[in-house]
């Protein structure tokens, strides 16, 4: 993925986790939608994604994606970074993306 313009439907509560070498980490996982569907961000790192909340609208660049047990998930990587844009309403609201969330949603269940 080149970039990805999304709004941000929630933002998930940190977890601290144990990589396998065990140095700990944090992630923060951010719902993330746009007129096609929903995704997870998964942020890594202390201090990652502070600047998030529902309703902001940000732009991926240099992102991956994959589906994890079902679920689009979209990664930075090393390279990949996200920042804040100004809401100029080009991306659907939360409560006109709820539609697009639920719909995907439920075709993975």
């Amino acid at each position: 993925m080149t970039s990805l313009i999304v709004r941000v439907i929630s933002v998930a509560p940190a977890r601290i986790l144990k990589t396998r070498s065990g140095r700990r980490t944090m992630l923060k996982e951010v719902l993330v939608a746009d007129e096609t569907g929903s995704a997870i961000l998964s942020l890594w790192g202390f201090n990652e994604g502070t600047d998030l909340s529902a309703g902001k609208v940000i732009k991926i660049e240099d992102g991956w994606a994959k589906e994890w047990q079902g679920k689009i998930q979209i990664s930075l990587g090393r390279s990949g970074s996200y920042e804040v844009l100004v809401d100029d309403g080009s991306i659907p609201s939360i409560s006109d993306l709820g539609a697009a969330t639920e719909s995907t949603m439920h075709e993975d269940e």
